[in-house]
């Protein structure tokens, strides 16, 4: 079978930690965790329940932020928006969703999907999503991109990917994995989408795997290519083939009086070593300040017998998405998993003369303890050619065992890369989890200690995880020199009978916001932090007078290459 986890999170008790967040504007840390916001006041209804956000913030409006809004009980996609920087939300009444296409999300079978945004030139939002109808199957969906130039008050939207006209092998395409614009060249924003092809409709021994697809819109995401497979690409390789094959775990013998099953001649499963049983999932796409696309996926396989190993790799393209070249990341091993949506790549202009790449994913030391992952990092300073060893980012005891899974990494324009996951740390044995975080402010070589975003532990006994429903989604976030803000969903107003389940969202400071045309510096987000215009003014006074290469950010650890993650 195709190797794909479809796990509900499991969650192992932890002791309690202390973290440094709320710290005096005068500290040695220059950072301040708000407060959370219900972001989600506008629905009164008791019984609401939203899932895990995307966020994105204007790049020519640090105030100005907007957020998917997956709304689980009516299976759509709205856009919520924030002009205050976090403090305050609107539901919008548009959706990018087409009328013959009008619901989002996939809640059958343990699958929730979200949408992703972005922001491309003069303010232009995109947002990518699935798109399905009762005619469909809940599990059918097609791929769109919707346009906004009025901030999310109306949309133009695109189908990239039709799945109501799939044939040979049927297929449904879920969920969108990744989504980056490039609006620094040409006349128009250059928009790459990637997503999972999952094919259905095939047999066992001609079962096939997973894909991992990318399309391509030069046109600001009037139009896109075709979509590419990344793993045909890959694994026309045979000495790639040959590594996987390697990796696989030794087959163990029947036991005597046991019967075995032969594949038919010429079927997929009787000769596994071919292109047409490798496949990949979950492409996480990013560019960089040239141009060049990069596309960060785990492979799978089908119909090969043991399975082999999951493995790390990078697709490239200088030619806005025509042709790729693909780098393995991290070879195929025991230590990696494939999550539905637990993998992650950026691009940062610091770190090398090209900038650097910085991929998370979710990994393991110990992969025979199920559901016990670690947030994973990785690094490339020269294109993707060459990738740095493993390196864990939790500071928590791994003794403890608690999982941390599902990571997301955004960078700020300055070069700042941010790590944010679901962590269960604090969790004391009721299945509970909370949202981390880490930064990074010289392109990944040290890291801040872990700083808890979350104000409480989230309750999961209420909400989509009493329902069996896997999250498949990181914790929202995006940043920009002034802040990173996160947004997660949150059963603090619920109860085991109405599963109520809002949107928080809170924000990480590291400087004032300018806004307007004012020369001043205004401190519109003290009303955030709850502190005094003194206390940020002192915060501005201090933050100034420290060395930015050694502060502009929480204490580092000491510089030293990257930790491999333990093999088991």
């Amino acid at each position: 079978m195709t190797r794909v986890f479809r796990r509900t999170r499991g969650f192992v008790g932890a002791v309690a930690v202390l973290v440094a967040a709320g710290a005096p504007a005068m500290a040695a840390e220059p950072i301040k965790v708000s407060s959370a916001v219900q972001a989600t006041k506008f629905d009164t209804a008791p019984a609401r329940q939203y899932g895990t956000p995307d966020i994105a913030v204007d790049p020519e409006d640090p105030l100005n932020v907007v957020s998917t809004l997956p709304e689980l009980q009516g299976k759509r996609c709205g856009l919520m928006r924030s002009s205050d920087g976090g403090v305050t939300w609107t539901r919008l009444d548009a959706s990018p969703s087409m009328p013959s296409y009008p619901f989002c999300l996939q809640t059958g079978n343990s699958n929730v999907t979200q949408g992703l945004l972005a922001f491309g030139r003069n303010h232009t939002l995109y947002y990518a999503f699935t798109g399905w109808d009762t005619q469909d199957g809940e599990s059918n969906g097609s791929v769109f991109v919707g346009r906004s130039t009025d901030f999310g008050k109306s949309w133009a939207t695109t189908l990239v990917r039709d799945n109501r006209v799939a044939t040979n092998p049927k297929e449904y395409d879920r969920p969108i994995t990744g989504l980056t614009v490039d609006s620094h060249r040409g006349g128009a924003d250059v928009v790459a989408v990637g997503w999972r092809f999952n094919p259905v409709g095939t047999d066992d021994p001609n079962e096939a795997p997973i894909l991992a697809m990318v399309a391509v819109s030069t046109d600001g995401a009037k139009t896109f290519s075709a979509a590419i497979n990344l793993a045909a690409i890959a694994f026309a390789s045979d000495s790639l083939r040959a590594d996987a094959l390697k990796s696989a775990p030794t087959t163990v013998a029947p036991a005597p009086g046991a019967t075995t099953t032969t594949a038919p001649a010429g079927s997929k499963k009787a000769q596994p070593n071919q292109v047409a049983n490798f496949g990949g999932s979950n492409p996480s796409v990013t560019n960089d300040d040239k141009g060049t696309l990069y596309a960060a996926w785990v492979s799978t396989t089908a119909s090969i017998s043991p399975s082999p190993q999951f493995g790390y790799f990078l697709s490239k393209s200088t030619d806005k998405g025509k042709t790729w070249t693909t780098t393995q990341i991290a070879p195929f091993s025991a230590n990696n998993t494939n999550g539905y949506n637990a993998l992650h790549l950026a691009w940062s202009p610091k770190g090398g003369p090209d900038g650097s790449l910085h991929f998370v994913h979710e990994g393991s030391d110990r992969p025979k303890i199920s559901n016990l992952t670690q947030v994973v990092y990785h690094r490339s300073i020269d294109g993707g050619k060459t990738w740095s060893d493993a390196k864990a980012l939790s500071d928590y005891d791994p003794s403890k065992m608690a999982y941390n899974g599902d990571p997301t990494v955004k960078v700020a324009p300055n070069g700042r890369v941010d790590v944010a996951w679901w962590d269960t740390r604090n969790d004391p044995g009721i299945a509970g989890n909370d949202v981390y975080y880490a930064s990074s402010d010289d392109a990944g070589v040290t890291w801040s200690k872990n700083v808890r975003v979350t104000d409480r532990l989230i309750d999961r006994k209420i909400g989509v995880y009493a329902n069996n429903y896997d999250l498949a989604g990181p914790p929202g976030m995006a940043s920009i020199d002034a802040y990173a803000i996160f947004g997660w969903d949150d059963t603090r107003n619920g109860d085991e009978v109405l599963n109520t389940q809002d949107i928080y969202v809170s924000t990480v400071q590291y400087e004032a916001v300018a806004t307007g045309g004012s020369t001043v510096l205004k401190y519109v987000l003290a009303a955030v932090f709850g502190v005094l215009v003194v206390g940020v003014v002192l915060f501005a006074f201090a933050f100034v007078a420290r060395d930015r290469g050694a502060g502009g950010g929480p204490a580092r650890r000491p510089a030293a290459a990257p930790d491999k993650v333990p093999a088991s």
